[in-house]
């Protein structure tokens, strides 16, 4: 592999690593907001009008932007009862055949996400609340979650990854392998 995509592998790594950081520090910032208005609702009988609306934003926000962290680290969801009865170089083929569908997918994402938010900032297109925030706003976060997310997968497929053999993947222990 040439030192070039060596480079540009760990430098998406270090974007995904941002964005997952990103990512925990909205996380944190949604535990303060939904603590300060619960505390000024029923403490102080004088609910927030914003906190409903950044919230809402905040979640899309920690769904999208961090999901190339996730797939970088090796730690999303998946249930390994089917992958686990094919072989370490079949299991490998697999995950390279996920990784290309995973970099088409992210780039329909894109593009749709960026006709929206185009749509959205051409028609200012605004939150009917007392906010009114701009729809582009959480509309841009599609489109850079999943960019994001797709050189990721493209690092996944032409780069060694963090975990890329499932033996290196931490075994869950349970009461049958314990």
């Amino acid at each position: 592999m040439s030192k070039s995509v060596i480079n540009a592998v760990k430098a998406v790594g270090r974007l995904s690593q941002g964005f997952g950081f990103l990512g925990q520090a909205a996380l944190a910032v949604m535990v303060i907001t939904i603590c300060y208005d619960v505390v000024m609702r029923y403490v102080f009988n004088a609910p927030t009008h914003w906190s409903l609306e950044v919230n809402t934003f905040l979640v899309i926000f920690i769904t999208m932007i961090p999901a190339s962290a996730v797939l970088r680290e090796d730690s999303h969801l998946r249930i390994g009862f089917f992958i686990s009865k094919f072989s370490p170089k079949a299991q490998n083929v697999i995950r390279r055949i996920s990784s290309v569908l995973g970099v088409i997918f992210c780039g329909l994402m894109v593009r749709n996400g960026l006709i929206m938010a185009i749509s959205a900032f051409t028609y200012d297109q605004r939150m009917s609340t007392p906010l009114g925030t701009p729809m582009v706003i959480p509309y841009l976060f599609i489109p850079f979650g999943f960019t994001v997310l797709g050189f990721q997968f493209l690092a996944r497929l032409v780069g060694p990854g963090e975990k890329t053999k499932p033996e290196e993947v931490p075994k869950i222990k349970t009461a049958q392998n314990a």
